[in-house]
């Protein structure tokens, strides 16, 4: 053999070994890094399961959400609990029981929260990278009023409402159709013309379902305790034009009432069967009218334009006792994304959290009952901001009843409003001294 050919076949070799080596030291990172992710992955697909304790979300669309979960989530079983009245176990029996849930499905934090239950998801929501601008900033405003200031779960929906009307009874009575932006003055003069006696039968023009159109959910911020002390907060100029407001409604002449018609489901019932032209509401899934009908946005105060009612919220609370809060929290964000709120609004009724318009336009698509109405009324007004939180360390009282009592009472004594505001003060500071003595 030549040297040059012997050179040139030495030097092959050595090439070729150098090439197998650096191939196989190659080959060994690539694998140790495959095996690494391997390994994570195979962490991350351990089968799991996050269970939801169902407060405020009816079954059927629990259970949709978790047959759609399977696709998203292979390795996560999405497992319910019924609430009390559904026949499932209390809070404080699931605690006793170390049975707590990872998600608690509701519109409020008050109970877990004295309870101690609930878990601050503002770092799940910094290594998930979750985009917390998506959602509607009232909706976190609310979360936050509830958990002493804490991110403590994840919105997904709004309780958004539209006043629906009775357009056969319009009909019947020759009166022209409610619309969108109408102030309470117009609504009241549309339902005085619609109240009337007729062949013995009594047609109310307005009827309200518990009056929370009027007083909880009004648009002035006003509220029945100080934020910032133990005391009733119930006479001021909002309180006085929400009340003036409610009472002209339920003094019309040819109306009467009593304590078992004030107040109570009896009076919204009254639209139900076709016996009120008007009402605010929810969307309803469960309707059985046998009228023709269709819905306006909600009225609004003549110096509260464009303000509807504040919106209500459902959120999906996490809480401290779970063993599997990243994966509790990954199917509480994937709730919100786009497909999904699409999905729940335009086939459930869930009015999204989400800021996206064309999102929010999807709400009540699929919905048979609503097919041909103006369901754009959901969304005509703003949302107006929620107060804000009460000072920490306050009693925790029910002001609500004592305030209504006193409403009943306008009604059934003929009352003024500033007497009421009085009486309804002192029933409220007297609930708040009977708590502290506790």
């Amino acid at each position: 053999m030549k040297k040059e050919t012997r050179s040139r076949l030495m030097l092959s070799l050595t090439t070729g070994a150098l090439l197998l080596t650096a191939a196989c030291g190659s080959n060994a990172g690539q694998g140790g890094a495959a095996d690494t992710v391997g390994a994570k992955a195979k962490a991350q697909a351990e089968p799991e399961e996050v269970s939801f304790y169902l407060l405020s979300l009816p079954q059927a669309t629990f259970d949709a959400i978790a047959e759609k979960a399977k696709a998203k989530f292979p390795h996560i079983t999405l497992k319910s609990v019924p609430n009390t009245n559904a026949g499932g176990p209390s809070i404080d029996n699931m605690m006793i029981t170390g049975s707590v849930p990872d998600i608690f499905v509701t519109r409020s934090a008050a109970d877990l929260a004295k309870r101690d239950l609930l878990f601050d998801i503002s770092e799940l929501v910094k290594t998930e990278k979750f985009d917390l601008s998506r959602l509607n900033p009232v909706s976190i405003e609310h979360m936050k009023n509830d958990a002493g200031g804490k991110l403590v779960g994840i919105p997904i929906s709004a309780s958004t409402q539209a006043m629906h009307f009775n357009k056969d009874l319009f009909d019947k009575f020759g009166v022209a159709y409610p619309k969108d932006g109408m102030t309470w003055d117009d609504v009241y003069e549309v339902a005085k013309r619609m109240t009337r006696t007729e062949d013995g039968v009594v047609y109310r023009g307005y009827v309200e379902r518990w009056m929370n159109t009027f007083f909880a959910q009004n648009p002035y911020g006003e509220t029945y305790l100080s934020l910032s002390e133990d005391k009733a907060a119930v006479q001021t100029d909002g309180w006085k034009k929400v009340a003036e407001n409610f009472k002209r409604f339920y003094t019309m002449p040819g109306l009467t009432f009593d304590a078992k018609t004030i107040n109570t489901e009896q009076d919204w019932r009254l639209f139900t069967t076709g016996l009120g032209a008007m009402t605010v509401f929810t969307s309803r899934n469960f309707m059985d009218w046998k009228f023709n009908w269709d819905v306006v946005g909600t009225p609004v105060y003549k110096d509260k334009l464009s303000a509807g009612i504040p919106a209500d919220f459902l959120n999906l609370y996490m809480t401290n006792s779970s063993k599997h809060k990243k994966a509790a929290f990954q199917v509480a964000a994937w709730l919100t994304s786009e497909d999904m709120q699409s999905y729940l609004a335009s086939d459930f009724g869930m009015f999204p959290s989400v800021t996206n318009e064309e999102v929010r336009k999807s709400f009540l698509k699929n919905d048979p009952l609503y097919k041909g109405k103006n369901v754009g009324a959901f969304r005509y007004n703003k949302e107006t901001p929620l107060v804000p939180a009460r000072k920490p360390g306050l009693a925790n009282v029910n002001a609500s009843t004592p305030f209504m009592k006193e409403m009943e009472k306008m009604i059934l004594e003929s009352r003024d409003v500033n007497t009421t505001l009085r009486a309804a003060e002192e029933a409220i500071n007297k609930a708040i001294a009977a708590e502290k003595s506790k």
